[in-house]
């Protein structure tokens, strides 16, 4: 570490204190350097200002995962990270989320560790084979299935960043990857048990990606929990509710259970060019299905049809051939059904001559734009939040009517969380004249999902006071706003849900950015 200061940091830490059994926070104020560690930080700290304070580490160099904290929002190792990258004068230092607090920073790890004993954390092998002196031979293209997911070094950053273990019945990123780690190994003959362990329980998963965005050995914990849900898939042993969904989406090519001649219901009252009619226009718009089928998310697509002809764009849709972009049935682990949807799309989009694509849900452009086969396709996608920030930026948006409104902007994770799109958002809030916008305690890259992902729109079964969407609400209602705006119709759908269970309905109002725009239209 280099001795010179570079500046004076200022650490908000918040504090437990077992014995007077309250919360508090204390500030300090730390000469950083380079290379200085929050780590060295919390040192300094402790042998210069407060002896008393407590924190969990042990090898200092990333390895033993005890030294895990939340820092401004985000789970990180004190000892990874470097203070002056932060590039923060002042940092909010907090314990883990999800575990109770010991003291201070140093929180109890067990209810992550419990999770393991639900599943079997060694080779399954027959006991007589256990008992011949021999090797379990493993090659290596075989370990290469699997290696990424044995780095874990049990942080439990995972557990803390996921808001599926709000319900105790779902075991955590980490022990899934863990298992799937197993069954990913030739040498594992545990396959069946593993996967029986987890047929209850890993559908809480709602594909948010946290998990793999704080994982400080970048493991691809969401990825793996998709694997796994396809093994699943293939035995047919899978909830109810998941299996209605998948059986829909073969039946109807959407996962509403809706007839797909019904898909432009949507539009009857609206003068809406579509395919095979017009083969030709400027933005392809692909709709999805909770805009073209649920009667709440219609209202999104006709307000982007107000919104599109205001800045006369030309525009038109796929109409009755556009089938379900597959995102929801590929997270619920049904990649062949997937592939085959998607197929049928990339070949309709063929037929089109079209620049570009443009799309109402985040999790319709995230398939787009990252899943194969979409991706091989190379399609010019993207969210409507996108192209309205740039109608705002080349001052072709200008809304004209004032939104009197205290609004909150929820972060949509398949738009944020798995493709960093933060800003054009709330671009096109802040182009609404009056429109006051306050920032949830948890925003961007550590918003908490609404639980919306990978199918749970139509399979939530917990309990309300365990669903993501009441935390979310909640937290918004200690803004004392009158809206909370977001960007995805499946947030829309988990958060007014919310706000009916804590009946709050007559408080706060939940709108898509396209119904507030089109007010101040």
């Amino acid at each position: 570490m280099n001795s010179q200061v570079e500046k004076t940091i200022e650490f908000q830490i918040r504090r437990f204190s077992p014995h007077q059994n309250r919360c508090y926070t204390s500030t300090f104020g730390v000469p950083a350097r380079k290379g200085m560690t929050l780590l060295d930080a919390f040192m300094f700290i402790k042998d210069n200002f407060d002896g008393t304070f407590a924190f969990r580490h042990s090898c200092r160099m990333g390895v033993c995962g005890s030294c895990g904290v939340m820092v401004n929002g985000k789970p990180m190792l004190a000892c990874y990270t470097q203070v002056l990258h932060l590039n923060s004068d002042r940092l909010i230092i907090e314990p883990l989320q999800h575990l109770p607090v010991i003291k201070d920073l140093v929180v109890d790890l067990d209810p992550f560790f419990d999770t393991y004993s639900k599943i079997r954390n060694v080779l399954i092998r027959p006991q007589e084979a256990l008992r011949r002196l021999e090797e379990f031979i493993q090659s290596p293209s075989n370990l290469k299935k699997y290696w990424d997911l044995s780095l874990c070094i049990k942080c439990s950053i995972c557990y803390s960043a996921c808001p599926a273990v709000l319900d105790d019945k779902f075991l955590g990123p980490a022990t899934y990857a863990a298992n799937y780690r197993f069954i990913s190994d030739s040498r594992d003959e545990g396959a069946d048990e593993r996967l029986k362990a987890m047929a209850d329980n890993i559908w809480q998963c709602t594909s948010c990606n946290s998990c793999t965005l704080f994982c400080p050995k970048e493991i691809r914990c969401a990825s793996s929990i998709v694997d796994e849900r396809g093994l699943l898939v293939e035995t047919g042993e899978i909830p109810k509710t998941a299996k209605e969904v998948l059986t829909s989406a073969v039946r109807y090519r959407n996962p509403m259970g809706t007839h797909p001649s019904k898909r432009m219901d949507w539009a009857r009252d609206q003068e809406v060019k579509t395919f095979p009619s017009t083969t030709k226009a400027d933005v392809l718009c692909f709709i999805g299905c909770a805009p073209s089928f649920d009667p709440r998310s219609q209202e999104i697509a006709r307000s982007m049809v107000s919104v599109f002809n205001s800045l006369d764009v030309d525009f038109a849709t796929l109409g009755n051939e556009e089938h379900c972009s597959g995102d929801h049935i590929l997270r619920l682990g049904e990649k062949g059904l997937f592939e085959i949807l998607a197929e049928h799309n990339i070949s309709t989009f063929r037929k089109f001559d079209a620049p570009r694509i443009v799309t109402l849900c985040p999790h319709c452009f995230n398939t787009f734009k990252n899943d194969e086969p979409y991706r091989n396709e190379r399609f010019d996608v993207q969210h409507y939040t996108e192209f309205l920030a740039e109608a705002v930026d080349n001052g072709r948006l200008k809304p004209a009517k004032k939104v009197n409104q205290k609004v909150t902007y929820h972060d949509p994770c398949f738009l944020g969380k798995r493709n960093n799109i933060y800003e054009a958002p709330r671009k096109v809030l802040r182009a609404i004249e009056s429109l006051e916008l306050l920032e949830l305690e948890r925003t961007r890259e550590n918003s908490f999902c609404c639980g919306g992902g990978a199918g749970r729109t139509w399979t939530e079964d917990s309990v309300p006071d365990k669903r993501p969407s009441v935390a979310r609400v909640k937290e918004a209602l200690k803004l004392d706003v009158e809206v909370i705006a977001t960007a995805c119709p499946f947030c829309v759908t988990t958060l007014e849900d919310a706000a009916k269970v804590l009946d709050v309905e007559d408080k706060i109002v939940v709108k898509d950015l396209l119904e507030l725009l089109r007010q101040a239209l």
